[in-house]
């Protein structure tokens, strides 16, 4: 994957933006917060289920470029994760 416009991403290149995840204090990349961010831990156990029906497990790629059959469930799960974590305004 490319650079995002997160801050972890864009703190890189942009002044003035800090890069750490305002409820951790990690490094707020894609990855952080799709799937290590101990805040998000109970909307991603949706997504996790999602995949987990289609016998994928919780990785960056299965989230973002799931196979067959699963793509359609997957994206709305990670929809509804995203809606739900209230982090749309950020990606």
């Amino acid at each position: 994957m490319g650079t995002t416009l997160l801050p972890g991403g864009a703190g890189k290149y942009v002044l003035g933006i800090d890069p750490a995840c305002p409820r951790c204090q990690e490094s707020l990349t894609a990855p952080h917060m799709l799937l290590h961010c101990p805040n998000h831990k109970a909307q991603r156990n949706h997504l996790k289920a999602a995949l987990h029906s289609h016998g994928l497990v919780l990785s960056f790629s299965n989230v973002l470029d799931p196979k067959g059959a699963a793509r359609g469930p997957v994206y709305s799960a990670l929809a509804k994760y995203l809606l739900d974590c209230q982090i749309t305004d950020k990606i």
